[in-house]
């Protein structure tokens, strides 16, 4: 991977979207301009080194960037969306993983389409609380074991409780285009978190094999979050590894 320049130094080790970035995220065409994504990216990027700002707003994207019409009932409330993130380091890469979570859950609030992150990894404060910490330590072992890795929601946009069980052509629609992700980032191993997101990947078609984990937050789940990055790593790369 290309070398990015900044300015800040919060994990100024991990290359945060990279320039071949901007190639995958055509993959998101069907739901908004890809440009407007590129342009937030650019912007996930420089809080990801510099952190965030007292009284930061997520980011927005507007109608006019939405390539669906699909969204348009939904216009009147909460939107979310994650970008998918590509995290990297200035090395060789040895192969590719893609994590994914369920879907970019809201609270209702505003009539407006928001934008954030995996497991909020754009957010220093985030990276180093409680199971988000958990996840960031997952990708970096991951990239730093020679792994280039993508992470995405299996439902790639939420529009309220059980909007995408009931709207089917939008449901579709999501799983193509995380079935096109997979297609463009070419991973050699997928892993997910919760049940729901391996049945969206399932259900998309994917036919790369798909490692399935409890999401952290799961109801039963015991254990220092530190303990469970090497339980995740070892459902990926085997029992033989360690942390």
């Amino acid at each position: 991977m290309t070398s990015i320049e900044f300015s800040g130094c919060l994990d100024s080790d991990i290359l945060f979207n990279p320039p071949v970035w901007n190639d995958l995220a055509e993959t998101q065409r069907r739901l908004f301009n890809p440009q407007a994504l590129i342009n937030i990216s650019d912007r996930l990027r420089a809080e990801f080194y510099n952190g965030h700002a007292i009284g930061r707003d997520m980011p927005v994207i507007a109608p006019e960037d939405w390539t669906t019409t699909l969204l348009k009932p939904y216009a009147n409330g909460t939107i979310g969306y994650d970008l998918p993130c590509l995290l990297s380091a200035d090395r060789p890469a040895r192969g590719r993983i893609m994590m994914c979570a369920q879907d970019p859950l809201r609270k209702p609030g505003e009539a407006k389409l928001t934008v954030g992150t995996f497991f909020g990894i754009d957010s220093d404060y985030l990276r180093t609380r409680r199971h988000y910490w958990m996840i960031w330590q997952l990708i970096r072992k991951c990239v730093f074991a020679g792994y280039d890795v993508w992470v995405t929601d299996a439902i790639k946009v939420f529009a309220g409780p059980n909007v995408l069980r009931k709207n089917t052509s939008l449901r579709e629609l999501c799983y193509s285009v995380i079935l096109e992700e997979v297609d463009s980032f070419r991973p050699d191993k997928i892993l997910t978190f919760g049940k729901e997101a391996r049945l969206a990947m399932e259900k998309a078609g994917v036919a790369t094999e798909i490692t399935s984990v409890a999401h952290p937050t799961a109801r039963g789940m015991k254990g220092p979050f530190k303990d469970r990055i090497s339980l995740y790593y070892q459902a990926m790369f085997g029992a033989e590894t360690a942390f």
